[in-house]
């Protein structure tokens, strides 16, 4: 029973980043979520079986089944990432509040990450809808101030640093979706761990912008980095803030 749960929660989490995928790509151009899904070459709708995570890309083998469009191995892969990561939130965490917002949390950022790489956006529409859960949870676990207090003060901070930012660099220092974002990061993280999640962001987006950006106009997604320093503070984060503080105290 334990293997069927396994195989189940996995494909449940491959079907919420396919649907991901969807989202991504219709929400920008305004396109209805209720229509068939089409190939992206030749625009002929697909079958059920076609759409279904992984089984439809090894059934064509990788292929569009009209026209024979390849496609790209990245969104089976994802996919199957996103399946894993639900199997082993679900190892950890079991069926518990942490492990719903983990889960949540997850799709919401792969979504939000795949966006910003793709497209230099983040899809205010998306980590809006992944709110509601999340508000919803902290509510049943009596954690909703704790969490609106986080939200409220990563929300000041990074408009205040945004706004000094330009003023000082006459250009945006910081976009005002990845601003907006953390009004749903604060809803997964305490200020402390936000704060902490912050700081790992722009560790590793310098480190990034470091090794590949080669002039100032290419352009940096940091929602990625972001999701990063997310997870490091939330499995991490009081035990190196307590590190820290008690570094400090020596």
């Amino acid at each position: 029973m334990e293997i069927f749960y396994g195989f189940l929660i996995t494909y449940i989490g491959m079907l919420f980043v396919s649907f991901g995928f969807l989202l991504l790509e219709r929400i920008p151009k305004k396109q209805t979520l209720l229509g068939h899904s089409q190939c992206e070459s030749c625009q002929k709708p697909l079958n059920l079986i076609d759409v279904l995570p992984l089984i439809g890309y090894i059934k064509n083998r990788g292929k569009c089944s009209s026209c024979g469009y390849k496609i790209p191995v990245k969104y089976p892969l994802v996919e199957l990432f996103g399946g894993l990561s639900f199997l082993m939130i679900y190892l950890i965490y079991d069926f518990s509040y942490e492990f719903f917002s983990v889960s949540i949390f997850l799709i919401v950022m792969l979504i939000e990450t795949m966006s910003d790489v793709k497209r230099k956006i983040v899809i205010d529409r998306i980590w809006m809808i992944g709110l509601v859960p999340l508000i919803i949870i902290s509510i049943l676990n009596q954690s909703f101030l704790i969490h609106l207090t986080s939200a409220l003060i990563m929300f000041v901070l990074l408009y205040v640093i945004a706004l000094t930012g330009k003023l000082m660099l006459k250009k945006d220092a910081l976009g005002g979706g990845d601003i907006k974002l953390y009004l749903f990061v604060g809803f997964f993280l305490t200020w402390q761990q936000s704060l902490l999640s912050l700081f790992f962001a722009s560790l590793f987006g310098f480190i990034y912008g470091k090794i590949f950006i080669r002039n100032d106009h290419q352009y940096i997604p940091l929602v990625p980095f972001i999701m990063i320093g997310a997870f490091i503070a939330y499995l991490w984060g009081d035990g190196l803030i307590n590190w820290y503080i008690n570094l400090l105290r020596m």
